[in-house]
Formats: C-alpha cells, structure tokens, sequence
C-alpha cells in the first residue's frame, strides 16, 4: 500500500475574465453553467473547447450536461450550439440597433442625462476661457474635474 494518495480532482468555474495568470494547465475540468454565455461567437466555442482538450482537461456544461465533450459528436453538437447562440446574439443586436434608430427618430436622448444646465454649460465655458483652474471649476459646480474640459470641446 502506497502513502501517496492521488490528487483531488479539481472544478473551475468559467468566467470571462482573463489574466495571464490564468491557464487550463492546474485543472482537471473547466465547469461552465450555460455554453452560449461562455462562448461570443462558434469559432470561439471551438477556440474554448480545443484549448481545454489539448491542456489534457474536460469540459462540464451544466445547461447541456446530457452532451459528452469528450466525443467527436459531442463537439460538433456543441458547436452547432454555438452557431445558433451566435446566430442569436446577431439577431438581438440588430433589433436593439433599429430600436435605438426609432427611439432616435421620435426625438429620445440616448445616455446619461447632463450633469450641468445649458445655462451652467455656458458659464464654465466663459470662466474657462478666462483662464479659470478646472478644478475650482469643478468644486464649484459639484461635478467631477473630467467634466470640465468635455465642455471645451
């Protein structure tokens, strides 16, 4: 009987994060809860998929538990899956886009509502130009030192 006992199967969770500290060489397998969310587009399901097979690690998928990875089959299947996530994701951006276009086209303002009045605008500009600090600009509107040379332009 040896004394060595063997290493404890590791999971790592899959977030997009990236750092180069990160590598699929310290685990055993990468657990992801739902494929289309992991993946941007095919190509990349496929990049994920052949970067955790060559690293010797597999992959759990825990909205597509019933799709063995480790098959030939299983990584096609997950790249159709991929496909149609990215198909998808094509299709929500273009709704979003005409969406914005009609919402643009009755007149609604897109983003943050303005920190000044135009009134305020037009009196920092004034004291800007005479040669005023932007950051006493800044204290006396209450407003962030970033948003003063934004006016200037």
């Amino acid at each position: 009987m040896s004394l060595k006992t063997k290493p404890r199967k590791r999971l790592i969770g899959y977030a997009r994060v990236s750092t180069q500290q990160q590598d699929l060489d310290s685990g055993d397998e990468l657990v992801i809860a739902e494929w289309d969310r992991a993946t941007r587009s095919m190509w990349d399901g496929l990049q994920i998929i052949k970067a955790v097979i060559d690293a010797g690690a597999a992959i759990k998928v825990l909205d597509r538990s019933y799709i063995d990875l480790a098959t030939p089959m299983g990584r096609g299947f997950m790249a159709m899956m991929s496909a149609m996530a990215e198909d998808e994701r094509l299709r929500i951006i273009k709704r979003t886009h005409e969406g914005r276009q009609i919402a643009r086209a009755k007149g609604v303002r897109m983003g943050r509502k303005p920190k000044l009045t135009p009134h305020q605008m037009k009196e920092a500009r004034q004291r800007l130009a005479e040669g005023e600090p932007t950051r006493s600009l800044a204290k006396s509107y209450g407003v962030s030192i970033s948003t003063i040379p934004r006016l200037a332009a």
